[in-house]
């Protein structure tokens, strides 16, 4: 039986998909982030290792913007002051661990966005359907609920 769009969700077909169970982290998976022109939007319930999402982050800290659960403001705050132009939110209910980049590129993980010494497994899409439909009924929905953190200055 084929899925169907419904209040749970959208059918999609991909041609590329990748699972990865026990076997990446977000560095690995994000490792070419230097290199990449185009938006970068993550979702998390918690910022794990400051320092291990530093170096992600570190790669291109511009035109990134991050989603968290409203219990990582601490972490947030720290994440903020040392890279100014990251765009960074809180929202009370956030949960999901999605990282989209653009244009086709959707991570959806059992881990928060940071370090984990936990089993967790990942499933990595190349769609530019499922991320356009990530994007706007997920991220961009979420967004234009949360709290977003000042500027501050470097």
């Amino acid at each position: 039986m084929a899925f169907s769009d419904d209040s749970g969700g959208f059918a999609f077909s991909c041609e590329d998909a990748k699972m990865s169970i026990c076997a990446s982290t977000w560095n690995t998976r994000l490792s070419q982030l230097g290199r990449i022109a185009g938006r970068v939007c993550i979702m998390t319930g918690a910022l794990p290792d400051l320092e291990y999402i530093s170096q992600i982050v570190g790669k291109r800290p511009r035109d990134m913007f991050i989603i968290a659960n409203t219990r990582a403001l601490l972490e947030a705050k720290q994440l903020k002051s040392r890279f100014p132009l990251l765009r960074i939110a809180l929202h009370p209910e956030t949960n999901a661990k999605v990282v989209l980049v653009a244009p086709e590129t959707v991570w959806v993980s059992s881990s928060d966005f940071g370090k984990t010494d936990q089993i967790e497994s990942a499933v990595g899409l190349h769609s530019i359907a499922v991320y356009n439909r990530t994007l706007e009924s997920l991220f961009n929905t979420v967004w234009a609920k949360a709290t977003e953190l000042p500027h501050t200055s470097a």
